[in-house]
């Protein structure tokens, strides 16, 4: 099994304190590319052209602009995966940064070396927050009728691991907890969860979320 733990990246960190950069930089892994700017306006006069895989910006960035700032960011860098770190915010804030694109919020109360582990669960697809954020999101989000009647009828095609693996994602689990929850290994539960979005038409984990989140 690859390990996906140590993936290289380009990486951008975006914070008006040049120690809090320094900081950063010298508790992450010399596996990421890393260049440092103080605004978001210096960054994209420097680097138009090339966008990296990972971008670390500080909330304190989007605290006095409007309310588009990030949205915006996130559109112009689309294929760049963006983590907000800051001080502790309530979860209203997280679940705004998270519908405005972001991948995820670091609490800067949390050991630095926690950052490596964030930055590689977002490249690998995932989102950084606490638990009750993401049963949040799903909350604020069902509301929205994303399910059809195709879909289901998908369940009648699941294994019960499968319903069980969806089931522990919709309650904000990550890979690792169903993993030590199902006594299974990580490997297994992709597996499965890769077998569920096939069965589903599922695009993604948020996705599933909520669609279970309905069944309740």
């Amino acid at each position: 099994m690859k390990d996906t733990t140590m993936t290289q990246a380009s990486l951008y960190i975006v914070m008006p304190d040049e120690l809090s950069q320094a900081d950063v930089r010298n508790n992450l892994p010399d596996i990421y590319a890393v260049s440092g700017f103080s605004d978001l306006d210096t960054m994209f006069s420097l680097t138009e052209e090339n966008m990296p895989q990972l971008i670390i910006c500080h909330q304190s960035l989007f605290e006095d602009a409007d309310s588009d700032r990030l949205s915006n960011l996130t559109q112009r860098c689309s294929e760049s995966r963006i983590l907000i770190m800051g001080p502790p915010r309530p979860m209203t804030i997280q679940i705004a940064a998270l519908k405005q694109g972001a991948r995820g919020y670091f609490n800067d109360e949390l050991p630095l070396t926690k950052l490596h582990d964030a930055l590689q669960l977002i490249l690998h697809g995932e989102v950084w927050v606490e638990r009750h954020v993401i049963s949040g999101l799903i909350e604020e989000l069902t509301h929205t009728p994303t399910i059809t009647h195709q879909q289901k009828q998908a369940l009648d095609s699941l294994s019960p691991k499968e319903v069980e693996v969806a089931k522990l994602v919709s309650h904000g689990a990550t890979n690792k907890m169903i993993a030590r929850e199902m006594d299974i290994t990580e490997r297994t539960v992709k597996a499965h969860l890769t077998t569920i979005f096939q069965k589903m038409s599922l695009p993604d984990r948020l996705s599933l979320a909520i669609f279970f989140r309905d069944l309740r």
